[in-house]
């Protein structure tokens, strides 16, 4: 039987293929990223971040959950505001297998933080900034990833909970790629 980290993997690859190149981050990869694209990029992630962390601590006690609030401290730097989310940016986990899944999508997006917050210090344009506190490439987020992938490898999954993680990890992504997609008016 295949390890369940294994098979979020492979059956949330191409959404989560589509949410990389649909995101505002990759003008970071190409060192193109303004500062008001840069608060916007923020904006989402703490939109969808908060969203997201409040559902799985419901059901993993033991959950950090500090993504939106690191991104919290950057937008309040920067002078932007986050604003109170609308009922359209509401996510909600119904059980521990799907909060499981949910967290596979937000712990595993630190591997890719690390990355970005590497080409950060390349964006010109970003210059003036002088802390990332949510890009800020601190090895601290791989031990909670690392932590989350023991949590996830020692539950022992039902049939039933499998499927609830899996589906619950690709609406995790297809909410991501909703929060990425719309407009949000920074104040």
């Amino acid at each position: 039987m295949m390890e369940m980290i294994q098979r979020l993997k492979e059956e949330t690859r191409e959404l989560h293929e589509q949410v990389e190149v649909q995101n505002l981050a990759k003008q970071i990869m190409d060192h193109s990223i303004d500062l008001e694209t840069y608060k916007l990029l923020l904006l989402q992630n703490f939109i969808a971040y908060q969203a997201t962390e409040t559902a799985i601590k419901q059901f993993l006690p033991g959950y950090s959950g500090k993504k939106h609030k690191q991104l919290q401290q950057d937008l309040e730097q920067l002078g932007a505001s986050a604003g109170i989310p609308s009922k359209n940016d509401i996510f909600e986990c119904h059980s521990k297998a799907e909060a499981l899944g949910a967290a596979y999508v937000v712990e595993g997006s630190a591997l890719g933080g690390m990355l970005l917050a590497k080409n950060l210090q390349k964006c010109r344009r970003l210059a003036s900034v002088d802390q990332h506190h949510f890009f800020n490439g601190d090895k601290e987020n791989l031990k909670d990833w690392n932590s989350f992938k023991t949590v996830l490898e020692q539950y022992e999954f039902s049939k039933a909970e499998e499927n609830e993680a899996l589906e619950k990890a690709k609406h995790t992504f297809r909410f991501f790629q909703t929060i990425f997609n719309r407009k949000y008016a920074l104040t």
